[in-house]
């Protein structure tokens, strides 16, 4: 399924339910106004008054579905997390393992592109609201999960380390992804924003992120068979040239 802006995903579903509940209807004008307003500014800036309005609803109307902004962002949060999931690419069967981490990683840029304002009040809102943090702490435990097993699936070296140290690399390798993706996008930083219209450079660095990290040769894992021969392969395909994708005129 191709990624989509989260605010035009829930105007789809609004106008497929045509002979929906007012009450359906009403809950998704208002979560499609929150969307699109946290595109356009910062969750302190948000106000009920800004949402009503923009959903053309009366103000009294929203203390019907929601008792304030954080109850409503924290739906809207949530529901754009399950999107998430619902788009991601299957992988189950690719047999390269760069080739996967390629497509999610690529999965994933694209994501941030189309829905800047949502991931940036989502990994804002995380260091200080424990409600947030713990909507971002279910989705990093379930990238985990999938990550390990394809540790497992495709014989990396780490995947012979103790699970909770392959957590932690793996949590280290979310973190910088994130981080990265946060400068280019969500603050545009000068050195980095200039990249931000070449998504396929940004893909390509955070592979060889994840490659070197988790498929790369280990001291303490050296010498022994997987970690030879799976190190090998991850290395000719992370050595060897690769065509960069055209870029859309």
């Amino acid at each position: 399924m191709a990624v989509v802006d989260y605010a035009q995903h829930l105007a789809r579903r609004l106008a497929e339910q045509a002979g929906a509940r007012k009450v359906e209807r009403t809950r998704l004008r208002l979560e499609i106004a929150t969307a699109e307003l946290l595109a356009e500014w910062s969750y302190g800036r948000l106000t009920v008054d800004d949402i009503t309005a923009r959903a053309g609803l009366a103000h009294g109307t929203f203390y019907r579905y929601y008792a304030g902004k954080h109850e409503i962002v924290l739906a809207v949060l949530q529901g754009f997390l399950g999107s998430i999931r619902g788009m991601r690419p299957s992988l189950s069967k690719v047999a390269d393992p760069r080739v996967a981490i390629h497509a999610a990683n690529r999965h994933y840029v694209e994501v941030y592109r189309q829905n800047i304002g949502l991931m940036r009040c989502l990994l804002t809102l995380r260091t200080d609201d424990p409600l947030v943090a713990e909507i971002g702490s279910r989705a990093d435990a379930g990238l985990t999960t999938r990550v390990i097993r394809s540790l497992e699936r495709f014989g990396a070296p780490v995947a012979s380390l103790p699970l909770r140290q392959q957590e932690l690399l793996i949590h280290a390798v979310i973190g910088t992804v994130d981080a990265l993706l946060r400068k280019v996008y969500g603050a545009a930083e000068p050195p980095l924003a200039r990249f931000a219209d070449d998504p396929e450079a940004i893909t390509e660095a955070l592979t060889d992120v994840w490659v070197r990290a988790l498929y790369a040769p280990s001291p303490t894992l050296a010498g022994t068979p997987s970690a030879t021969t799976v190190s090998a392969s991850a290395g000719s395909a992370a050595a060897a040239p690769r065509k960069r994708a055209s870029r859309p005129a």
